[in-house]
């Protein structure tokens, strides 16, 4: 996952990226802090209710391992979420391919709100996960494919590789650009120097994001329901674009 310019035409001339930030919204970089803030906010809720992660399926993907030792019995709640998270990247990216009046972001962030509202409510009937066993995967596995949902809504910023869930990827990335920005050549630097601060952005957000889920996991009455209406306010910040794809 590279830093990338906007594609060209045939022309020669470049061409709008359909999956950059900036042609989706007006205010893209308020778009990428609030929906990071968001993942961090239920992944931390998630973990400390469930015993698994929603977005960070990194994480998941270790506590399979640790099961395999006999050191991490939720494992079901982790393979859950993992499963369901693919589920739901696979198939909001073909909602947004599909050829369609309404753009590909609305498309998305209608899927990722739908998603996340359904998870909010399974979360009241099932008692938040509190009895463990089969209710505490299914909501592993619906936090799962709302963060998967909520996956496909960035793609870059500005051509800039961004990421709302997948930090581990942010890390490397922000690293990698920091030393292009500090000793790179100097044609580069100023676009090093972009993508640094996005990833730094991104992972203030998700940071700060995750110790609020901490505090609001204490009392948990409808937090996924507060990540979906905070979610749903994004719409607002849609550029009105027609895609017919």
């Amino acid at each position: 996952m590279g830093d990338s310019a906007s594609p060209r035409s045939s022309t020669g001339r470049d061409a709008p990226d359909p999956d950059d930030s900036y042609r989706e919204f007006r205010r893209p970089l308020l778009v990428l802090a609030l929906t990071t803030a968001i993942a961090g906010f239920v992944d931390a809720f998630a973990f400390l209710r469930y015993g698994a992660f929603v977005a960070n399926q990194s994480g998941n993907a270790i506590f399979l391992g640790l099961s395999m030792a006999g050191r991490h019995p939720t494992w079901p709640e982790s393979a859950a979420s993992l499963v369901a998270f693919a589920v739901g990247t696979g198939v909001v990216s073909q909602v947004r391919a599909a050829r369609s009046r309404s753009s590909p972001s609305a498309r998305g962030l209608a899927a990722a709100v739908l998603a996340m509202s359904l998870w909010a409510v399974l979360n009241v009937l099932l008692r938040y996960g509190h009895q463990g066993g089969l209710p505490r995967v299914t909501l592993a596995a619906a936090g799962g494919l709302a963060l998967g949902a909520l996956a496909t809504l960035f793609a870059r910023t500005a051509g800039i590789t961004t990421a709302i869930t997948y930090q581990s990827g942010t890390v490397a990335k922000t690293g990698e650009r920091v030393g292009r920005w500090l000793v790179g050549p100097g044609r580069g630097r100023s676009r090093a120097r972009q993508g640094a601060l996005l990833g730094l952005l991104g992972l203030t957000c998700y940071a700060a994001g995750g110790g609020v889920g901490t505090v609001a996991q204490e009392r948990p009455l409808w937090v996924p329901a507060w990540a979906a209406l905070a979610l749903s306010t994004v719409a607002l910040l849609l550029r009105q674009v027609r895609s017919a794809r």
